[in-house]
């Protein structure tokens, strides 16, 4: 995108879906979250005392990524990671302030104290983020939740 607009690809296309039967979609999705309960079930007991995480990036890869990270805290998994900021802010809503939530591709210069409210933590992948998220800690004056990615 050339400087000229800020507005997100959704704000610029508005796009209006026909109505279609079933019979003409060619495809139906279902979403089983007591599957995705079960399968978090069975990885856990696989796992023993090693940590797991749900990854709902992209809404949950296009099943609702609300909808999936609650069936999936409700299993007692406590960390989450989204890929943008935007959807760290909204997973948090969604959850409340239990759980830890990291954003894997860092957060945008400027953004950090956006990331702070919401209580994200951040995947670390460079040397500038350390250094925006180490003066986000300073101006929060607090120790804030960071990742290393290697």
């Amino acid at each position: 995108m050339n400087g000229a607009s800020k507005k997100s690809l959704s704000e610029r296309v508005a796009v209006k879906a026909a109505p279609i039967s079933e019979a003409a979609a060619g495809a139906i999705l279902t979403v089983d979250l007591g599957a995705i309960r079960e399968n978090y079930r069975r990885l856990k007991a696989r796992l023993g005392d090693i940590g797991c995480a749900g990854v709902v990036k992209a809404d949950g890869y296009g099943l609702g990524g609300a909808q999936v990270a609650a069936a999936l805290a409700a299993e007692g998994c406590a960390t989450f990671f989204v890929a943008h900021l935007a959807e760290g802010v909204l997973l948090r809503q969604a959850l409340g302030a239990r759980p830890a939530i990291y954003v894997l591709n860092g957060i945008q210069p400027g953004a950090e104290s956006e990331a702070v409210e919401a209580e994200l933590g951040v995947v670390i992948n460079s040397a500038g983020q350390l250094a925006a998220w180490r003066s986000a800690a300073q101006r929060a004056s607090r120790k804030l939740k960071a990742a290393i990615q290697v």
